[in-house]
């Protein structure tokens, strides 16, 4: 339904599933998201609401401290092959935290989980933001924007509302299990895109994409 919803709108190809990418990753973190703070409390060992804090702190200070400058990086070339690797990377280190939850047990493992999951995240919004700015129709920004704003809060708020059913039903693990998941099929909705953001072999040749709508747009 929210698939046919973001058609509606006629975005090209690259837009859509970037926007579809952005909603089964966030859905799937969306269920993470409302128990973690229990998770923690009550699975970890020592663990106070000052430990839960702290791991709020330890993710904006490590996302902040590295996406910047891997989005200065990435811009340097015109080349956008090493946006997508840098946003494959990202998404393989956000689905390695969440399989990674399940084994965690001790403070120090779980602050060593939201510095590789913060680092994840600043990979994949500095790569995703770059090639997104890119494909979006000159007639379709703001819209194209709002779509995929509407789709997160759509995705994140469903999500956890699920996300406290699931938990309670099956346990902490079966939540972990889905986010991880979500970020692998994120990552496969965004290899669906590679012959429209890198030249395949027939037109692999010495001139630069045009990457304008014309191009992209179907």
């Amino acid at each position: 339904m929210i698939g046919n919803f973001i058609k509606s709108f006629r975005l090209n190809k690259v837009v859509r599933n970037f926007v579809l990418a952005d909603l089964v990753l966030f859905g799937g973190w969306g269920l993470v998201s409302p128990i973690m703070a229990i998770f923690i409390i009550g699975e970890i060992p020592g663990a106070t609401l000052v430990t839960v804090g702290s791991m709020a702190a330890v993710y904006w200070a490590v996302r902040s401290s590295i996406e910047l400058p891997m989005a200065t990086l990435v811009e340097k070339t015109d080349s956008e092959k090493d946006d997508l690797y840098v946003l494959i990377l990202g998404l393989l280190l956000v689905s390695a935290s969440a399989f990674w939850l399940n084994f965690v047990e001790t403070i120090p493992q779980l602050f060593t989980f939201q510095a590789v999951h913060a680092l994840g995240f600043a990979f994949y919004a500095a790569s995703w933001s770059g090639i997104f700015s890119r494909h979006v129709d000159k007639k379709r920004v703001a819209i194209s924007w709002a779509i995929d704003h509407t789709v997160l809060g759509i995705a994140t708020g469903v999500t956890g509302l699920f996300g406290a059913y699931i938990a309670e039903m099956f346990g902490f693990r079966a939540i972990f299990i889905i986010a991880g998941i979500a970020s692998l099929i994120a990552a496969i909705l965004i290899f669906l895109v590679p012959d429209i953001i890198l030249p395949g072999k027939k037109n692999n040749d010495a001139h630069p994409i045009d990457h304008s709508p014309k191009t992209t747009s179907k």
